[in-house]
């Protein structure tokens, strides 16, 4: 009797992650494998499919928020996002954890990728969180869980994916992203307040108001870019390609011309990084089409929609189902192919209980975001416990506190969808 086509899939899936394949030629090998096995699917498909998944004006926006993100950083934007943040913050107990959660807010609304938001906060704050007596694990954990903050806040390139993938409004989950992101923000912070009571860490200085302005002075220009971006795509003034194009521009010309943080030879070299990161993307974007494509034509996605509901007839329990799935398939999938290969998969699923789209983009990108920092992927983790110089065993115990935190929001999302949903029906 053959094998049923999920199972081999699921098999393949595994082995290939866990010999260490590049995920683009993960999935591009399991759906080569899948579709030259199959008799009745034409293997010319496997040039068509891949080129019209990749195909997408869509697309271009996450190469050109990547460009823009990109440029900020290597901009040493950070810094002056980091001084306004301290004079806003730094009087609470635990003052330098708290400029680094803000600040981390702050630029995931620039650069869209949690990974570019922890290596240049924690650059910057890991080493003075150091130095001014701070745990170096709490100091790394502070940074990751608060980066992931990129992923829910716009410009997210994962809710960009999303709403490539799910065909939903783009306009309208950016804007769904805004108060999951602050409610997100809040959480850690108040963790890491209670951290910082329990630990006697400092404060940095009394509040000034005139410090918060001259500080203000110097961010400004840079928190211009995010007002930028999603007043123009939620006023209808210009597309998310379009917002993406007028974002890499103006972060250009702050890095090149006004803070001159950027010559000619590093911005090339910076635009080199992006052509190469978004040349990543879209080769995930065309195998994962590709292996979709063949999962849908097979029928599986149903066939999941079905087992699922047939653990329980009751909606908390098959949310409930949900959210574990992809918190668990988040540890071991970075965010990108885990939008691109699953969100198809389950969107039928969503739609049969009845949850709205946008909503389901917040859930899934939360998920996805709690699960990278856990091992044994965790980008973020890993990109904090390199700048820390420690390992990932040793972050553990201060990051489960904020992963806690970050679970009581989640949980939040799921029982309250107005956190998601309020906004956009207001703004658009």
């Amino acid at each position: 009797m053959p094998m049923d086509p999920a199972y081999l899939i699921l098999m393949m899936l595994v082995i290939f992650l866990f010999s260490g394949m590049p995920i683009a030629f993960v999935l591009g090998v399991t759906a080569m494998v899948m579709i030259l096995l199959d008799p009745n699917v034409m293997p010319q498909i496997m040039g068509m499919v891949p080129f019209g998944g990749a195909n997408n004006y869509l697309l271009v926006a996450a190469l050109l928020f990547m460009i823009a993100g990109e440029v900020m950083n290597q901009g040493r934007i950070a810094e002056r996002l980091i001084n306004f943040a301290g004079s806003l913050v730094g009087h609470i107990r635990g003052g330098l954890a708290h400029v680094n959660i803000l600040t981390s807010l702050f630029f995931s609304e620039i650069s869209g990728t949690a990974t570019s938001d922890a290596a240049a906060i924690g650059s910057v704050m890991i080493p003075q969180m150091k130095k001014r007596g701070y745990d170096v694990a709490f100091a790394a954990a502070v940074t990751a869980t608060s980066a992931t903050m990129a992923i829910i806040v716009p410009p997210s390139l994962n809710l960009i994916l999303y709403a490539y993938v799910s065909d939903t409004s783009i306009a309208q989950l950016f804007a769904a992203g805004i108060v999951p992101g602050f409610v997100v923000c809040f959480a850690l912070m108040f963790t890491a307040y209670l951290i910082s009571v329990r630990k006697g860490y400092p404060i940095e200085g009394k509040f000034n108001v005139k410090n918060v302005l001259s500080t203000g002075r110097e961010a400004i220009i840079p928190i211009t870019l995010p007002i930028l971006i999603l007043g123009g795509i939620l006023g209808g003034i210009f597309t998310p390609t379009e917002a993406g194009a007028v974002a890499a521009l103006w972060a250009i010309l702050l890095a090149t011309l006004y803070y001159r943080s950027l010559t000619l030879r590093s911005l090339l070299d910076t635009l080199r990084v992006a052509g190469k990161r978004s040349a990543m993307l879209m080769f995930i974007v065309a195998t994962s089409t590709l292996l979709g494509w063949y999962m849908t034509n097979q029928g599986i996605p149903q066939e999941i929609a079905a087992g699922i509901l047939g653990i329980s007839d009751s909606y908390w329990v098959v949310l409930l189902a949900i959210n574990v799935f992809f918190l668990l398939a988040g540890t071991i999938i970075h965010g990108t192919p885990a939008i691109l290969m699953l969100v198809p998969i389950f969107l039928p699923l969503a739609d049969q209980l009845g949850i709205d789209r946008v909503h389901f983009g917040l859930i899934v990108t939360i998920n996805l975001g709690i699960g990278q920092q856990t091992p044994p992927v965790a980008s973020v983790v890993l990109v904090t416990c390199s700048i820390a110089r420690i390992s990932i065993g040793a972050i553990i115990p201060a990051l489960m506190w904020f992963l806690g935190a970050m679970l009581v929001v989640l949980t939040l999302i799921n029982v309250f969808p107005a956190l998601s949903l309020w906004l956009p029906s207001v703004i658009l």
